[in-house]
């Protein structure tokens, strides 16, 4: 089976563990995936006639054997099976662990439909039909008068029957089973792989309800990467207490574990000397629900122009440009100059230009596919609305992000200005750095981080990073000047502005749409920005992408009418946060207990609305999310 077509790889290691090795391959022989899966056994110089069984099945093409020599130990032969296989995922399964029906489809599940998981395990039982392993849980034990100080791990409900009624929730945390794990091939290579300074010898004995250290360790490192680990109930085995040869090797990798992570990272629950066990907070484990959305593979809708190649675009530009006929066409010119990697051009359609259609048709390069979607849709099916239908900024956007498909989301308004070469520029930040889920570029008009200065293009020299800028340079030169210097460079900031903001698909997946209770163009973004960072994501300040800011952002009030809406805007914002209603617009905000608090999507995922939704389903939505927020 060619590396390309692989979507599993399986891989067991074993060093004269025949018995459990036979029994082991007979079970999942017998629960073989239903998706392109290889085995590979790494048979670690094994003297106990493992060779000699799996010699047929060798010859049946059932499974490969990769030859290693024992004093390779565990994991240096487990990360060496890992470099030769093929999967997009990696299934590690000791020897002495059977696998039940249906076993593979839950885990593999959680890893197509959340980028945001790295690892996930299944509920194990031991032989007597107990728990031993329900997800993990971190144990910092204080020093005693015979030990010091150390971190352990334990399974949630340890020893409880495996029926247990808590059990069957899943739940997200920062360890994982090493002994039965399948895990994102690429967040395993992008991490190194198992620790080479554990798991050195074979067939450890692994105590009852203990975490495998290899695992926890992995774990960790998955989560300092913000990534998350997931316990997948529905995916069920058994862990048979096999002859394990060196409960010392156990012992040591758990110092090890310890000297690693004890001062790096904070457990989830405390023992003192006296044996009492108290939970801290934050702890790292927590409910898990799967992300409501799955857009990979939706097909094209409502093209018009001449478009380029029907595969995903790099980029989906959703572009909200006003009513102001021209200014919606310089907005589309420049975009369509500057872009120069194969993306799709979004343009919320305000109805004022009834030409628009065949002016894109007309203008639109091959690398560029166009198409409008209407500001809503009426209640008689009617494109064109009337002042009072329109929908609120946040619900257009909504809805053009649920037709979109490229990789990236970016979404503009008419005031945004771009130079060759931007839409690469801030995409190469967000692929290089996979904790990213929303980036944004410098710019002339925000407040913030963002702002550099640009006296040259006729605003006031402010701001920091302007040494990059010269008097009278135009847009092309500040871009360039600003990529050739920054190129990769980033910031992190808790706060982007939406004037031109890049989504990662995976965000959207986790996190839904638009808050649609705001409106205007003032606090749908922050807290956007904030659901991301709760669910682990990192907000990223471009420094070689410059996009010019030109004017206030369309449709926006002015005066006493805009202090008013962000006053009520702000007062959704404390509600739906618990920040003191006496907080001032003003007032610095330490939003700490928030991110600690972490994003549950029952609470905090927004339904994208259909394209072809109503005005009065819109308006009615609408309602009840406010009444919600009060």
């Amino acid at each position: 089976m060619s590396a390309a077509k692989t979507a599993l790889s399986i891989i067991i290691t074993s060093h004269n563990q025949l018995k459990n090795l036979k029994l082991t391959l007979l079970a999942l022989l017998d629960q073989k995936p239903r998706v392109p899966t290889e085995i590979l056994v790494a048979d670690c110089g094994s003297t106990d006639g493992t060779g000699q069984f799996l010699e047929p099945l060798v010859e049946k093409g059932t499974i490969r054997v990769l030859a290693y020599g024992a004093e390779r130990g565990r994991t240096a032969a487990r990360n060496k099976a890992a470099a030769e296989a093929g999967g997009r995922h990696l299934m590690f399964l000791d020897p002495g662990i059977l696998v039940g029906p249906g076993w593979w489809e839950p885990l593999f599940r959680v890893l197509e439909k959340d980028p945001q998981v790295a690892a996930v395990s299944g509920r194990i039982l031991l032989p007597d039909g107990t728990l031993d392993h329900a997800g993990l849980s971190l144990l910092h034990h204080e020093a005693r008068a015979d030990a010091r100080p150390c971190l352990g791990s334990r399974t949630v409900h340890a020893g409880r029957p495996g029926d247990h009624a808590p059990a069957v929730q899943s739940l997200q945390g920062r360890a994982a089973a090493g002994e039965a794990l399948m895990t994102r091939a690429t967040a395993f290579f992008s991490v190194g792989g198992f620790s080479a300074r554990l798991g050195r010898g074979h067939g450890a004995r692994k105590p009852d309800f203990a975490g495998d250290p290899c695992g926890v360790d992995l774990g960790l490192r998955y989560s300092r990467r913000g990534w998350s680990c997931v316990y997948q109930p529905d995916s069920i085995m058994t862990r048979l207490r096999g002859p394990g040869t060196d409960s010392q090797d156990f012992e040591r990798d758990m110092s090890t574990l310890s000297r690693t992570w004890l001062d790096r990272v904070q457990a989830d629950f405390r023992i003192t000397a006296q044996g009492t066990v108290t939970p801290l907070s934050p702890g790292g484990v927590r409910a898990y629900v799967e992300p409501m959305l799955n857009l990979d593979g939706a097909p094209a809708r409502g093209l018009v122009g001449r478009g380029g190649p029907r595969t995903r675009p790099a980029a989906s530009i959703i572009l909200d440009a006003g009513d102001d006929p021209r200014n919606i066409r310089n907005a589309v010119e420049n975009i369509l100059a500057g872009t120069l990697t194969h993306a799709e051009l979004i343009l919320l359609d305000s109805g004022t230009d009834p030409d628009l259609p065949a002016y894109l048709n007309a203008v639109a390069p091959r690398r560029l596919t166009c198409r409008l979607l209407p500001a809503g849709i009426g209640e008689n099916g009617s494109e064109r609305l009337n002042q009072a239908e329109r929908l609120n900024r946040a619900e257009r956007l909504n809805q053009a992000l649920a037709v979109a498909e490229g990789r990236h989301l970016v979404l503009m308004d008419g005031r945004a200005r771009v130079a060759t070469g931007w839409l690469e520029a801030l995409v190469g930040v967000a692929e290089m750095n996979p904790e990213a889920g929303l980036v944004g570029p410098v710019t002339n008009g925000l407040e913030g981080m963002q702002q550099i200065g640009v006296a040259g293009l006729g605003t006031q020299d402010r701001g920091h990073g302007n040494g990059d800028v010269q008097p009278d340079d135009d847009l092309e030169t500040i871009a360039l000047r600003q990529m050739l210097n920054h190129s990769g460079d980033h910031v992190r900031t808790l706060r982007l502005g939406g004037f031109c903001l890049l989504i990662k698909r995976e965000v959207l997946v986790r996190l839904g749409g638009l808050d649609r209770r705001f409106d205007g163009g003032l606090y749908e973004f922050n807290d956007y920005c904030l659901r991301a960072q709760m669910a682990g994501y990192q907000c990223l300040i471009a420094r070689g992408c410059y996009v010019h800011q030109e004017g206030q952002a369309p449709a926006l009030p002015a005066g006493q009418e805009r202090l008013l809406q962000q006053e009520t805007q702000w007062a959704i914002f404390k509600r739906k946060w618990g920040i003191p209603l006496s907080t001032r617009l003003d007032a610095r905000l330490d939003l700490g207990a928030v991110l600690r608090g972490g994003f549950d999507p029952r609470k905090h995922f927004e339904t994208l609305a259909a394209a072809s939704r109503t005005i009065k389903e819109e308006r009615s939505a609408r309602r009840e999310a406010v009444q919600v927020s009060s």
